[in-house]
């Protein structure tokens, strides 16, 4: 499993909103949450923004957008993981991306939609395979191979010595 934990958080589009965690999976406990925020979504994240960052053994990927609303300005987003240190977070980049882009395209970008499939999100980037949100499929296998094959480059078989 290379994504320990998956963190929403949010910056409401009201007057005098603060930075929030909106939900996590696994839970966070609730003294970590204020730290884990700073790193989430930092001061300055524009939409669009990816940002990297190190937390304890982690490595986080942030990635910021926005949410329109009814009222008041459009909210502001991180969809975030948590990552091994090891890991290669570049993989990670386009496959929020496409989560991002397809709920976005079926009108699915919601708060509530992010929170109420967190986990089935959560276990689809673990295990590299499809997901299915409102009945639409978000297709996780493909993009991890696509990735995989561009970003991981195979190392050469190297036969004999060097003196």
């Amino acid at each position: 499993m290379a994504t320990e934990y998956s963190v929403l958080c949010k910056l409401g589009g009201f007057v005098n909103s603060n930075l929030e965690v909106v939900s996590s999976n696994p839970s966070l406990d609730a003294s970590s949450e204020s730290e884990i925020l700073s790193k989430c979504f930092p001061i300055g994240s524009k939409v669009g923004d990816y940002i990297i960052d190190k937390y304890n053994k982690y490595s986080v990927l942030s990635y910021v957008f926005k949410v329109l609303q009814e009222e008041n300005r459009a909210d502001l987003l991180t969809f975030s993981l948590l990552l091994k240190k090891k890991n290669n977070t570049e993989i990670y980049k386009p496959v929020i991306k496409e989560l991002i882009d397809v709920l976005e395209a079926n009108n699915l970008l919601t708060e509530r939609v992010l929170t109420e499939y967190q986990q089935t999100i959560f276990e689809g980037m673990n295990e590299e395979k499809d997901i299915n949100i409102e009945n639409i499929v978000i297709d996780f296998s493909r993009i991890f191979t696509y990735i995989k094959s561009k970003i991981i480059k195979q190392k050469p078989n190297v036969k004999g010595s060097f003196f």
